[in-house]
């Protein structure tokens, strides 16, 4: 266990965030002849976005029409696009961080990338993020479950509450806000968290946070994770300060960060590590943890997809597509673990 030792603030100079693009001479004449559009569209065709990135638009041959994104509240001017579109509506609802596609699989994906215009069309400008977003916007229900909490032995002795709950509880509304700020602020370095823990349990079951719960859980791949981004939690310019450190990031690494303003919810977030069975050769995610007894266990997860988009009071967050699945699994691997349904308080 290592306690990060507090470090004087400073101010970021924006060297680890994804990089906006500039777009090239030719791809800046090649979309001149495209955007005579009626109406403000997105550009969301991945073909065309990934030619925008490499800036090679005079190799751009369409053999299909390419994909835009339309606010429905124009939907009134459907007679007036050429064929070579295709038209995508969407939602943008003032109450949610999201924009709703309303595509045959609904897709949603974050509002707050930035676009550059274009006659009437609004091209991404951090295109590899946006990519993700777009990767990561099939839509997942929770389920909206009734829980029954009325602990006969609590309402007949309150008093024990407070010895069952060391922390205080979290404001669910204000405590989301907070994590869809860190989400927001993660992905400006190419970071995808998503879900974990009892966040992700208290979204599947009931679509909110667990009432008694006293922090947050995210996770992110290894793999995703950035030095730069941990360097950014001690600036001026973050949203958040380090409460604590465990682990080295190559092992069991887990860093809590807290809002540094409004109520001080605490989120949890952990790198989930590959591995992979020696026996059997199959894959699985981990992440560490320590014992009182100072013993090291990994928590096992089954081979991991968060590929895909949820709604938790009115924020997007990215979730596993396969949620029941992974709630209910019983792990098979013969080392100390705990499934991640049983590490739900």
């Amino acid at each position: 266990m290592a306690w990060r030792k507090p470090l004087p603030l400073f101010d970021y100079d924006g060297a680890g965030f994804v990089k906006d693009l500039k777009l090239s001479y030719s791809c800046r004449n090649w979309l001149l002849e495209l955007a005579q559009t009626p109406v403000p569209a997105l550009l969301i065709d991945k073909h065309v976005l990934r030619q925008l990135e490499i800036g090679q638009c005079d190799q751009v041959q369409l053999k299909v029409s390419v994909k835009i994104g339309v606010d429905v509240a124009f939907q009134w001017k459907s007679d007036s696009w050429d064929h070579k579109f295709e038209l995508v509506y969407y939602s943008n609802d003032t109450q949610k961080d999201y924009l709703d596609f309303h595509s045959d699989n609904r897709k949603i994906i974050p509002k707050n990338f930035n676009v550059t215009r274009i006659g009437n069309l609004l091209i991404p400008t951090v295109i590899p993020v946006f990519l993700e977003f777009w990767h990561r916007a099939n839509f997942i229900p929770c389920r909206n479950m009734t829980m029954l909490r009325d602990s006969p032995k609590l309402k007949n002795f309150p008093f024990l509450q407070k010895f069952i709950l060391k922390d205080p509880r979290i404001p669910a509304k204000e405590s989301v806000e907070s994590l869809a700020l860190l989400r927001d602020q993660m992905t400006r370095f190419g970071i995808f968290p998503f879900l974990n823990g009892g966040t992700f349990l208290g979204w599947f079951r009931e679509c909110t946070v667990i009432p008694h719960t006293t922090d947050m859980d995210i996770a992110i791949f290894s793999e995703n994770w950035t030095p730069e981004f941990f360097d950014f939690l001690w600036s001026r310019q973050s949203a958040f300060r380090v409460k604590r450190q465990l682990g080295m990031v190559n092992d069991s690494y887990e860093v809590t960060v807290v809002p540094k303003a409004g109520f001080a919810t605490p989120i949890d977030v952990f790198l989930l590590y590959e591995g992979r069975n020696e026996t059997t050769g199959s894959g699985y995610r981990w992440v560490g943890g320590t014992a009182v007894d100072g013993r090291k266990y990994k928590y096992i997860y089954p081979p991991y997809d968060p590929y895909c988009a949820a709604d938790l009071l009115g924020h997007i967050f990215w979730v596993t597509c396969t949620p029941e699945e992974k709630v209910t699994v019983s792990c098979p691997y013969s080392i100390p673990i705990i499934t991640l349904s049983a590490r739900i308080r």
